[in-house]
C-alpha cells in the first residue's frame, strides 16, 4: 500500500479566501451509504476551460477563476470538493491512461489541500462519497503512443481519511463503474463476465459483458445494460429486467440521479453525427425527450439533491459550448451564463 505523500509545492493554485471556515465545515470522514440523505441543491458548476479551472454561479450567471491545472483531464468527485488527476512521474506527455509512470493526485478545490496518492491511473469517484477507485501499475508499463501494456490492480482510497484498500491481485483491468459499495471491473482475461469487486475476498461475477454495462446505480441495485435493440434495466435484488425503448439510436454519455431514480443519456442517431438527450425514470423505464437531436450532449452532471441536472451542448458549428440546466420534475431546459471555449462540465455543486 503506497502512503500519501503531502505536497511540497501545490501545482494547482486555489483561491483561498474563507479556506480556514470551510475547512471546519468540510463532510466527517465517514463516507455516506449509498442510501444516503439527498445532497443540497446546486447553486453553481465546476468546469474547466483549457488549463483554467473555473466556478458559474447561477444566480449571477458570474464566473469565478479558481485555479489552473497542470492537464486537462481532471476528474471530479460529485459528492465532496476533491477533485483526482494523473501527471507523469517521468516528465514524459500524454493522455493520463498512456504514461510509462503515471502519479494520481488529488486537491481541495475548497481548502487547497493537495495529496499526492502516488503511482495510479483511470480515477473513477464514488456517485455519492468521497471516494476513490483507480488503477495502480505494479510493474514498470510499456507505452507506446495511445497503448500501454503491464499488469496492475485495482485501489480504492478514501480522499478524507487518505487510507487505500486494494481489491485484487494484479491483473490486466479496466474500471466500469461503481455500484453501490462495490467497484464493476472488467478483466480482460475473461470478458464474459464483469467483476463485482467489494474486497479481495469478496468477488462477484456479473453475468453481463463489460462491453454492455452502460452504468450501475448509485444505490447498488440497478444496472442499465446497452444493446443494438435500445437498453435493459437489470434489478440486481429481484433479477427483473425492464426494457428502455430508445426507438432510435444508441446510448452515449450520461449519468444517473444521486438518488437512483432517475437517468440522463444521450441517445447517438444511427449515423452517429447528432445526438438526442433523453430522461429514464427507473424501475418503469419510461423515456421522456428533453432535446431535439444536437452536435452533441456532453459531460452530463446531477445536482446533489437530484432536483436538477446539467449538460454542454455546442453552439452552433463552432467549438464553444453552453450550460444547460434542467429540472428532473418537468425536464424543462434553460441556457445559464455566457458560451465557454472549450469547457469541460465536472459537477454542479
Amino acid at each position: 500500500m503506497t502512503a500519501s505523500n503531502r505536497l511540497v509545492a501545490i501545482v494547482l493554485v486555489v483561491t483561498l479566501a474563507g479556506a480556514a471556515a470551510l475547512a471546519v465545515l468540510r463532510a466527517s470522514d465517514s463516507a455516506p451509504s449509498p442510501g444516503a440523505a439527498p445532497g443540497p441543491p446546486a447553486t453553481g458548476a465546476l468546469y474547466l476551460s483549457g488549463d483554467t479551472l473555473a466556478r458559474l454561479d447561477f444566480s449571477s450567471e458570474e464566473t469565478r477563476p479558481i485555479g489552473r491545472t497542470p492537464t486537462n483531464d481532471v476528474h471530479a468527485s460529485d459528492a465532496s470538493p476533491w477533485v483526482a488527476y494523473v501527471v507523469s512521474g517521468a516528465g514524459d506527455q500524454g493522455e493520463e491512461d498512456f504514461l510509462a509512470e503515471p502519479v494520481l493526485r488529488t486537491i481541495n478545490v475548497d481548502t487547497g489541500e493537495a495529496t499526492e496518492i502516488g503511482r495510479g491511473f483511470s480515477p473513477l469517484w464514488h456517485p455519492i462519497a468521497p471516494r476513490l477507485a483507480y488503477l495502480r501499475p505494479i510493474v514498470e508499463r510499456q507505452c507506446s503512443g495511445e497503448s500501454c501494456r503491464g499488469l496492475s490492480e485495482v485501489v480504492v482510497y478514501d480522499a478524507d481519511s487518505e487510507v487505500s484498500t486494494v481489491l485484487t491481485e494484479p491483473g490486466r483491468f479496466n474500471l466500469l463503474a461503481w455500484s453501490g459499495e462495490r467497484v464493476l471491473v472488467a478483466n480482460e482475461s475473461d470478458l464474459s463476465v464483469t467483476l463485482s469487486l467489494k474486497s479481495k475476498e469478496d468477488v462477484q461475477n456479473l453475468d453481463i459483458e463489460p462491453s454492455e454495462l452502460w452504468d450501475a446505480s448509485p444505490d447498488g441495485r440497478w444496472l442499465l445494460r446497452s444493446h443494438s435493440d435500445g437498453a435493459t434495466l437489470i434489478d440486481l435484488q429481484g433479477g427483473e429486467e425492464t426494457d428502455v425503448q430508445l426507438e432510435r439510436g444508441v446510448l452515449a454519455d450520461g449519468s444517473w440521479s444521486p438518488d437512483s431514480k432517475q437517468i440522463v443519456a444521450g441517445v447517438l442517431n444511427e449515423a452517429r453525427t447528432k445526438t438526442r438527450a433523453l430522461l429514464i425514470d427507473v424501475p418503469q423505464g419510461n423515456v421522456r425527450e428533453i432535446t431535439d437531436e444536437l452536435p452533441g450532449v456532453l459531460d452530463v452532471n446531477w445536482a446533489p439533491d437530484s432536483r436538477r441536472f446539467g449538460f454542454l451542448t455546442f453552439v452552433d458549428r463552432s467549438n464553444r459550448t453552453e450550460l444547460n440546466l434542467c429540472s428532473s420534475d418537468d425536464a424543462e431546459c434553460e441556457v445559464v451564463g455566457s458560451p465557454l471555449r472549450r469547457a469541460i462540465l465536472l459537477r454542479l455543486d
